[in-house]
């Protein structure tokens, strides 16, 4: 092979490689995950593998929707910290499952929280113990507790949260979940626990605004949840999917993303894509994740 020949070769191989970097970074850079400040506004979903955490941020002021796994805590504290997070304005509670109330003890151990809403508990769980040493260390550092109850509503930042409903009557620790509206300028985020058929029923029952820009799906994609009638009263263009990479539950389930697919909702999922973030700026979104 003549050397004119290996020079061409050479050059061939540089220039794809530097097409295949060039290529990966643009991906890179659209998806990766967005650097904010403390002053902006920003949804994110935090990945906890099988369970539940959001951060909603505005002005420098915080709120947790469910804290996570005792298990993901180490890991939530040092991605708080990184957003240059002390203090939690807000911690709210959908229901005492350890998916989604594990870490609560711990957080507020390590967090001065301001606030902690809690709905009320029904039955025995294995985290009582952890949400009264909770209750006890959010009071003793100043902070108020109050129970969840529809109609309540708080300002974080711009965000405006409304709890829409909680039903303490329902059976089952689900569907006793807290539901919550975030809305920020007329975008709208809806937190919804791993509520169920049942609270879905009764809450579309009530003829409430449920529509938004984004839902937080139920129940980490569970098939009794995200009803037809739900969706239909939701309308969401996004969906978050929060569940744990090959979780034995089989979440999220054929059936809802099919529902949610049948209506062009655009599907994010902790497992597949981390954490996803929603900043929010002049009325529009931007998405990033953290895969």
């Amino acid at each position: 092979m003549s050397k004119s020949v290996k020079r061409i070769i050479l050059i061939i191989c540089i220039v794809a490689f530097v097409v295949c970097f060039c290529i990966a970074f643009v991906k890179y850079s659209e998806n990766s995950k967005q650097t904010v400040l403390l002053s902006d506004d920003f949804v994110e979903f935090f990945d906890v593998g099988q369970g539940d955490c959001a951060l909603i941020s505005s002005n420098g002021l915080n709120c947790l929707i469910d804290v996570g796994t005792s298990p993901s805590t180490d890991n939530l504290v040092t991605k708080l910290r990184q957003n240059g997070i002390d203090n939690l304005d807000l911690i709210s509670v959908s229901h005492f499952h350890t998916d989604h109330t594990g870490g609560i003890y711990d957080i507020i151990s390590k967090f001065t929280v301001k606030n902690l809403f809690l709905p009320k508990i029904n039955e025995d769980t294995n985290i009582v113990n952890d949400v009264a040493f909770a209750k006890r260390d959010c009071v003793s550092n100043g902070g108020k507790v109050y129970s969840s109850k529809a109609g309540q509503t708080v300002n974080i930042g711009d965000f405006k949260l409304s709890v829409l409903y909680q039903n303490s009557f329902l059976k089952g620790e689900n569907n006793r979940s807290v539901y919550i509206m975030a809305n920020i300028n007329g975008i709208k985020f809806f937190f919804t626990g791993d509520g169920e058929s049942k609270a879905e029923s009764e809450l579309v029952k009530k003829n409430l605004n449920l529509d938004c820009d984004v839902l937080k799906v139920p129940h980490h994609g569970g098939s009794k949840s995200s009803t037809d009638k739900f969706l239909n009263a939701c309308t969401p263009e996004y969906a978050v999917i929060s569940c744990g990479q090959d979780n034995s539950y089989g979440h999220p389930h054929k059936e809802t993303l099919e529902r949610l697919k049948k209506r062009n909702i655009e599907i994010y999922r902790t497992d597949k894509s981390g954490d996803v973030m929603f900043f929010v700026q002049d009325k529009k979104m931007t998405i990033s994740t953290e895969k």
